[in-house]
């Protein structure tokens, strides 16, 4: 993963050089300037996605203002790595002015209190991860609200054993990469903290939305398309699986599966596109080798007597051609007359 890598026309003045040659090399595509005197080296920028590209820019933000922005809904949401999906135009920041809701210079900012349910998380301010996800919860659509709840709920952190950008006193250009995270950080959250945190938040229809999807939440679901896929099995009356089953096979190998529906031995797999495409997900291999072994995989869980049906992101988002795999799995809809 690259790194960002920010230089400062600050940086340049300190050490007694012109800062205009910086806007110079930026005008010859050496550089890409990210925000006024903040530069990135252009193939690296061009390296990056877009949720790196985000955390760069945050993390210029924070080194070109006088005061430390407090990050807030898609923005924290994405720095405490939850199942956000999709990546905000602009960086999302809170403040306590009366004036409110302002956006100027890629900064959309929202009122909002400084003093609760704000922590420190490395170099960066954020809203916290209860009030952080419960805020988004009460604002996002139905499935994407559930892929922020869901992964709120899961704990990983003792997998590397700190929080991200831990004892570090501003972004780092490191702090690019780690933007990019598949994982939420931190101690997951207890059912009872996000219950806390939604009696915070101002409106009675944005907590009464915000409860319902706490009740509806499952701390075993793995990622934001598992999440949305089981919003939508539950916008269409499906009945719901049991997550991530494990099955001993024939040959003696164990298989997790995303959903499992006991009473018709039926397996749900969705297929992101992650495994396929990230080298990290490959564990080394090929896309080739990655396919052969999925297809060997789900004929071992056949071999079981079970039922596989598979969908992918384009089949989960379309209504129709989603229910319609459901229905030639064998399931059948309540909301069906």
């Amino acid at each position: 993963m690259p790194s960002s890598k920010l230089i400062f026309s600050s940086d340049a003045t300190r050490i007694g050089q012109d800062p205009r040659l910086l806007a110079k090399r930026a005008q010859r595509g050496e550089l890409m300037r990210v925000r006024r005197g903040a530069y990135v080296p252009a193939g690296i920028w061009a390296a990056l996605n877009e949720r790196q590209r985000h955390g760069v820019l945050a993390a210029a933000l924070v080194h070109t203002t006088l005061k430390s922005p407090v990050f807030t809904m898609k923005t924290a949401g994405l720095l405490w790595g939850l199942g956000v999906v999709g990546v905000p135009r602009q960086l999302q920041t809170l403040t306590d002015d009366p004036r409110g809701g302002r956006s100027k210079n890629g900064v959309h900012r929202t009122l909002g209190s400084l003093d609760q349910g704000v922590c420190q998380l490395g170099g960066f301010q954020v809203t916290d991860k209860a009030r952080t996800t419960i805020e988004l919860a009460g604002k996002l659509n139905f499935g994407e609200a559930l892929a922020v709840v869901d992964s709120s709920r899961r704990d990983l952190s003792v997998r590397t054993g700190q929080y991200p950008w831990s004892g570090l006193t501003a972004p780092s250009p490191a702090d690019a990469a780690d933007w990019d995270k598949e994982s939420p950080w931190g101690p997951a959250l207890q059912l009872e903290a996000l219950e806390e945190a939604v009696s915070n938040i101002a409106t009675t229809s944005r907590q009464r939305r915000a409860s319902k999807i706490i009740e509806f939440s499952a701390a075993d679901s793995e990622s934001p398309g598992e999440s949305i896929s089981r919003a939508n099995m539950i916008l269409q009356g499906f009945p719901m699986p049991r997550l991530q089953a494990t099955f001993t096979l024939k040959n003696g190998k164990t298989a997790r599966t995303d959903f499992w529906w006991p009473e018709l031995d039926l397996v749900g797999e969705f297929d992101g596109q992650g495994k396929y495409l990230r080298g990290e997900l490959r564990g080394g291999k090929t896309i080739q080798q990655v396919v052969m072994d999925e297809k060997a995989r789900e004929n071992a869980l056949r071999a079981l007597g079970l039922t596989v049906i598979r969908w992918d992101w384009g089949e989960m988002m379309n209504p129709r051609a989603f229910a319609n795999i459901l229905i030639d799995g064998g399931l059948r809809s309540s909301r069906t007359p």
